[in-house]
């Protein structure tokens, strides 16, 4: 190959396997990322993160398929493959934030193991939206309230300015019977949110 300007691109395999993830060519870029774990082993982790993710990017349906009356799935990626390079980019690295956060999404949602993987995540990267899954799932698989609160009270304290901690905290409250701190969650969602329009932001993200 010529290169432009008779020089040999600078580029290494992990940056020209990420332009081809974003160009949506996912054969050739999991090729670039495979040449680049072989290479430099150190970043092993990094490298099996992108394939997964390109597996989950690539459309394994020939066809659209009706999945439920009214729903039909036009895209499903291959969450086998996937979850297999993020188990093993933890194998080099078990404390690689992008492949837990990634492998806790393949796994079933009522999975023990997918509550251990949200747990150690969130231990070593406070991320709001996983600490809403972990909080979900203490309160919908576990029952276990107490727990569930303290997990949406921190996803609440990391980011004070989204919405989805106060409503889970307000329906959480009703449900624990108590009804009084359930309306002091809202009406501090409903302060947020008006300091968020003096300095116009818009509601709901964080």
């Amino acid at each position: 190959m010529i290169w432009p300007f008779g020089k040999k691109s600078s580029l290494t395999d992990l940056q020209r396997g990420s332009q081809l993830l974003v160009a949506q060519n996912y054969d050739e870029a999991i090729e670039m990322f495979l040449r680049h774990a072989r290479k430099n082993p150190d970043d092993k982790s990094k490298s099996y993160a992108k394939i997964a993710e390109c597996y989950l990017r690539t459309n394994m349906l020939k066809e659209p398929e009706e999945i439920a009356s009214g729903i039909t799935l036009i895209s499903q990626g291959n969450r086998r493959s996937a979850e297999y390079y993020y188990r093993l980019a933890l194998q080099h690295n078990p404390r690689h934030f992008t492949s837990l956060r990634g492998l806790a999404d393949v796994l079933p949602q009522s999975s023990t193991e997918r509550c251990e993987i949200l747990e150690k995540a969130v231990s070593i990267q406070p991320d709001t939206v996983m600490l809403i899954d972990l909080g979900d799932f203490y309160r919908s698989v576990q029952k276990n309230y107490d727990r569930a609160y303290e997990t949406y009270k921190n996803a609440q304290s990391h980011a004070p300015k989204d919405q989805t901690a106060y409503l889970r905290l307000d329906d959480l409250c009703r449900r624990m019977g108590r009804d009084d701190e359930a309306k002091e969650w809202s009406g501090r969602w409903k302060e947020a949110k008006a300091r968020k329009k003096r300095f116009g932001q818009p509601p709901g993200g964080g």
